[in-house]
């Protein structure tokens, strides 16, 4: 039972201890009593159905778990084999100041580099070495 009901019990048990003779008094505080019990059992309900509809949701997000590692696998190993940072370049973009990362296919590409946080172009200036070193 919680709180509340426990509160319109009391009530209902005061209102019967009292003896109210008064039929006015009597009728109002009764349909008081009634409407309080009735908003009780209402929240109670809600109660419950919060509680299904809650652990519906955890199985769901379960479920979803599941399924993510067995189409993708683990993310903790598949970082660790497929990171590498040196397959990738790291540039600070001149029109934002942002730092990104290019892989090689990226530097080589006809289209050139876009920085995908401003999306400017982004110019290379690769020096070009002495033939002498």
């Amino acid at each position: 039972m919680s709180r509340i009901s426990e509160k319109v019990a009391y009530l209902d048990g005061l209102m019967e201890g009292l003896n109210i003779h008064d039929d006015k008094y009597a009728k109002i505080f009764t349909a008081i009593v009634d409407a309080l019990d009735v908003i009780a059992e209402e929240m109670s309900d809600h109660d419950d159905a919060l509680a299904d509809l809650e652990e519906s949701v955890d199985e769901i997000f379960e479920n979803l778990d599941e399924y993510d590692d067995f189409l993708y696998g683990d993310e903790d190993e598949e970082e660790d084999d497929d990171f590498d940072e040196d397959d990738f370049f790291e540039i600070v973009c001149p029109n934002c100041g942002e730092t990104i990362y290019f892989d090689q296919d990226m530097l080589d590409s006809p289209d050139g580099l876009i920085c995908p946080n401003c999306n400017e172009p982004i110019e290379l200036h690769i020096p070009e070495k002495d033939p002498e070193e």
